[in-house]
């Protein structure tokens, strides 16, 4: 409601009508109107007051008039209205004569403060102007700050990532390049979260989770699977989901990603990994990532995820952020890995 009455007070029908005309035959026009308004309501009122005094409805037209269409509009309600109510309304009627000598005093005061209002209205209008550019134009400010705060993001984001990677290249330990190689699909899953929240340059409180678990796909399918074998497959139903809860999910989504590829497939495997999330109305909301590979407890005991692997440890921290409650289970026909929440 309050944004609506700025937004309100922030009209100017002369540059909102944007007539191919002068800008006083639009004022003008404006102030005919407001007149013809307060004409209208007169006649309106006089059904139930027929003592209203005649000047009473030309302070709120010149008001108006003055803060929508300026104070050329005003000084033309003003000043039809004030000759109609002194040629039409006083006695004697249909003439500037008084009937009383004394209405020539009381109708010049009436004037003036109509005047006084033209003068006040037009001083607010112009501060709400002058108010409305430099909002404005802050607001331009933030969003190029905002622009170039991205794009040295995004670069950091590459930095770290090619950083890593060069790393990797460089150790002969195949326990320390796998430890950066998930460090650097971390690091790109973080990269797909901010281009989801900054999307189309402006920050958002909610995600469109289909757009950001999408990008995600394509990130890890491309740092896992360059040679496409295995197929990551996104369906997502169209929901806008807290900022906090897209992260949540968005790393889970990595993190069972990651153990796939490490433990779901051999080598030379061909498969898929099929990552969904479901937000039927007024049941409650479901993300699976499963996989059809050989599974990946098979061989070893079940342990919590408290003792697990980082990845395992990370998707249960992962889940309590998200509001949901995790389950894991692992067959011969693949791992499925589903967390359930009702926020």
């Amino acid at each position: 409601m309050d944004d609506f009455r700025v937004r309100l007070s922030e009209v100017d029908l002369v540059d909102r009508l944007a007539l191919p005309v002068p800008a006083i035959v639009v004022q003008s026009g404006i102030g005919v109107a407001f007149f013809v308004g307060a004409l209208v309501t007169r006649a309106a009122v006089d059904v139930v007051a027929t003592s209203a005094g005649p000047f009473s409805l030309i302070y709120p037209a010149v008001m108006l008039a003055t803060l929508y269409g300026r104070w050329q509009a005003g000084l033309i309600t003003w000043l039809i209205s004030y000759l109609h109510a002194w040629y039409v309304v006083l006695p004697v009627r249909n003439s500037f004569e008084f009937a009383d000598p004394s209405d020539f005093a009381r109708t010049l005061v009436n004037g003036a403060a109509s005047l006084v209002i033209l003068f006040f209205a037009e001083a607010f209008r112009r501060a709400v102007r002058r108010a409305t550019e430099e909002r404005d134009a802050e607001i331009q400010t933030r969003d190029m700050l905002l622009g170039e705060l991205d794009h040295r993001t995004k670069n950091n984001f590459a930095m770290v990532a090619s950083l890593l990677d060069l790393q990797r290249r460089a150790t002969s330990s195949e326990e320390v390049s796998e430890a950066l190689t998930l460090a650097s699909i971390r690091v790109q899953s973080f990269a797909a979260i901010h281009a989801s929240i900054y999307s189309k340059g402006a920050f958002s409180d909610e995600i469109e989770l289909n757009d950001y678990l999408g990008l995600l796909g394509q990130e890890l399918s491309a740092a896992f699977f360059p040679d496409d074998r295995i197929r990551i497959e996104v369906a997502c139903d169209p929901v806008k989901v807290p900022r906090d809860r897209a992260v949540a999910l968005g790393l889970i989504v990595n993190e069972a990603v990651t153990n796939a590829a490490k433990h779901a497939f051999s080598e030379d495997a061909s498969g898929k990994i099929s990552v969904k999330f479901q937000s039927p109305r007024g049941a409650p909301w479901v993300l699976t990532v499963e996989d059809d590979g050989q599974g990946t407890n098979l061989k070893k005991p079940a342990v919590p995820a408290s003792k697990g692997g980082l990845g395992s440890r990370l998707i249960a921290a992962f889940a309590q952020k998200a509001g949901g409650t995790l389950e894991t289970v692992s067959s011969g026909d693949g791992t499925v890995v589903r967390l359930t929440g009702t926020a």
